[in-house]
């Protein structure tokens, strides 16, 4: 499974299921969860920088698409 996430920013996340743990990439850095859940929390939390946040940049809704 592999799932993309877009923000409105332009920001993208990819998660992979390997072996029942999720990995995620963004444009920050990389980590890996035991949950989709988590892995998406963590992983939307990494790809901003707190000056980004600061500046509002984070805010918008994610939107997630399955690729098989």
């Amino acid at each position: 499974m592999k799932l993309i996430g877009k923000h409105p920013s332009g920001r993208a996340i990819i998660i992979r299921l390997n072996n029942q743990e999720y990995h995620y990439e963004t444009a920050n850095s990389f980590g890996s969860a035991t949950s989709l859940t988590r892995a998406k929390t963590e992983a939307r939390a990494d790809s901003f920088t707190s000056s980004e946040m600061d500046q509002g940049l984070h805010i918008g809704n994610w939107h997630w698409k399955e690729l098989r």
